[in-house]
C-alpha cells in the first residue's frame, strides 16, 4: 500500500537531492549544451530561482551532479581478486542506474562541460584508483580501466543488439579478464 503525499514542508536536503537526480537524467540523455535550468527545475518540479539557490550556475549543477553519478571507487576496491568482475557486474545490471559515462561522453562537445568533467574524472575516478591501484604505472592503469569501462558502458547499454546473448556474455568476460589484470600490480 503506498502513502500519501506529505503535505508539510519539503525539505531541503530532499529537494536538493530530487534537483540532482532530475539534472543526472538530463545531462546524460541531452547533453550538457542541450540541457537547461528552467527544464532541469520543471522536471524537478521546482522553481528555476531554486536550482540557482542551491547550485548557483548550470556548470556548478553539472559538476555536482556529476560526481553524485559517480560510483565510489571505494566500490571496487574491496578486493583486487574480484575487480572486474565487481566492475562488469554493476555495468550490465540493467536495475542499475549509471549516469556518469553518458554525462562524461556528451560533456567532450562543451568546453565548459568537458573542463569540469576533466577535472572531476581527475579528482574523482583516476587519483583514487591509480592510489589503490598503486605502482609506478598505476595511473596509466586506472585511466585504461576507466576508458574500458565507459566504453563498455556506452556500448551494452546503447548498442548491445549487435551481439547476441552468447557473444554479449563472452564480451563481459573478455573485459571482466582485462580489468582484473588491470588491476594488478604492474
Amino acid at each position: 500500500m503506498s502513502s500519501a503525499p506529505s503535505s508539510g514542508p519539503r525539505s531541503s536536503t530532499d529537494t536538493k537531492a530530487r534537483i540532482l537526480r532530475v539534472a543526472q537524467e538530463v545531462f546524460s540523455s541531452r547533453g550538457y549544451a542541450q540541457a537547461g535550468l528552467r527544464n532541469i527545475a520543471a522536471k524537478a518540479g521546482v522553481a528555476p530561482s531554486l536550482v540557482i539557490k542551491y547550485f548557483g550556475t548550470k556548470a556548478k549543477l553539472f559538476e555536482e551532479a556529476l560526481v553524485a553519478a559517480i560510483i565510489p571507487i571505494r566500490q571496487f576496491q574491496q578486493d583486487r581478486a574480484t575487480l572486474g568482475e565487481t566492475i562488469v557486474a554493476s555495468i550490465v545490471d540493467p536495475d542499475a542506474h549509471m549516469f556518469a559515462p553518458a554525462m562524461i561522453a556528451l560533456a567532450l562537445g562543451d568546453g565548459e562541460a568537458r573542463q569540469i568533467a576533466e577535472q572531476v574524472v581527475k579528482d574523482q575516478i583516476v587519483a583514487p584508483m591509480a592510489d589503490w591501484l598503486d605502482g609506478e604505472d598505476a595511473g596509466a592503469r586506472a585511466l585504461n580501466i576507466l576508458a574500458m569501462t565507459t566504453g563498455f558502458w556506452i556500448y551494452h547499454r546503447n548498442m548491445s543488439s549487435l551481439l547476441d546473448a552468447k557473444e554479449m556474455k563472452r564480451s563481459a568476460a573478455l573485459l571482466t579478464q582485462t580489468l582484473q589484470d588491470l588491476g594488478q600490480p604492474g
